[in-house]
């Protein structure tokens, strides 16, 4: 009786779920369709406009995955550091320090990083008011333009402490009397970080730089503000083809998200079975 009194309560949300459900995997799987459209595909990749934007789209994933990599990597190493030397309440709140931009959205996110240096911005206020430039116009292009580097350090700065949330847990499951082992053996705490907690954490540190890669691959709002018309990322390409309201533009934005959808899932099919092979060579180091 109890039992059909907890399916009867969520019947009434059904009729909604599979409207919902049907409308949803409709679209995923009428935007796919156009995929293999080989007239409308040809007509997109001939333009070029969508090389430009996949190479332009690719690179900015890349050189910002390079630098929340190095950034969370360093707060990981210093947390470690941190936790054999300081008490634990202490570290919790070294950890928010470093968690805390995870909690600004990244539109704001982007907004701060282009007030901080933009050429009216704060760094440049700064800069004129020592007289290290005549005038604020000396300053360097940061913001919109066409290397992306506001991009790039908005992702940093923003993706960095997810990465670093995600293993901390892991981390400081470490037996820090494996330390004290080492210890005797005349291995000082890099080494031991190098040696032991980084094998342990990489699988982990890959997986989670993949959700940060896809999530920037297919990011709109940031590329938006501090990007620039021409090249735009995949994600601005598709939105402003879709603010034109001309149907043959739909057919074409359908083809870019679904070959943005096919992009990640490959990468996380290629990342997965790394990260499996890794996971697999670090037990069997543990258990030697």
């Amino acid at each position: 009786m109890k039992k059909w009194q907890r399916v009867k309560e969520h019947l009434g949300i059904l009729p909604s779920i599979v409207v919902m459900s049907i409308l949803f995997w409709s679209g995923i799987l009428k935007s796919f369709q156009k995929i293999f459209d080989y007239k409308l595909l040809e007509k997109i990749i001939n333009k070029g406009e969508f090389l430009n934007s996949l190479i332009y789209t690719a690179k900015l994933s890349l050189y910002s995955i390079i630098l929340v990599g190095g950034v969370s990597l360093l707060g990981i190493y210093i947390l470690y550091l941190l936790s054999t030397e300081i008490s634990l309440k202490k570290l919790n709140g070294i950890k928010m320090f470093f968690l805390s931009p995870m909690y600004i959205p990244y539109l704001l996110g982007g907004y701060m990083i282009s007030t901080l240096i933009g050429q009216s911005g704060i760094i440049s206020t700064i800069c004129y008011r020592l007289g290290c430039i005549h005038r604020m116009d000396d300053f360097l292009v940061l913001v919109n333009e066409r290397n992306g580097y506001s991009i790039i350090l908005t992702y940093g700065w923003k993706a960095s402490p997810f990465v670093i949330l995600m293993v901390y847990s892991t981390m400081i499951k470490i037996n820090n009397e494996w330390l004290d082992v080492a210890k005797v053996y005349g291995v000082n705490r890099y080494h031991f970080f190098k040696e032991i907690v980084l094998p342990i954490i990489f699988p982990l540190y890959l997986s989670s730089l993949f959700v940060v890669f896809a999530h920037i691959f297919a990011s709109f709002e940031v590329p938006y503000l501090l990007g620039v018309t021409y090249p735009r990322t995949l994600s601005v390409l598709a939105y402003e083809k879709y603010a034109r309201n001309s149907i043959v533009n739909r057919e074409e934005v359908m083809v870019i998200n679904s070959i943005i959808i096919l992009l990640t899932a490959s990468v996380a099919l290629i990342v997965y079975k790394l990260n499996r092979s890794l996971g697999e060579r670090v037990e069997l180091e543990l258990e030697k």
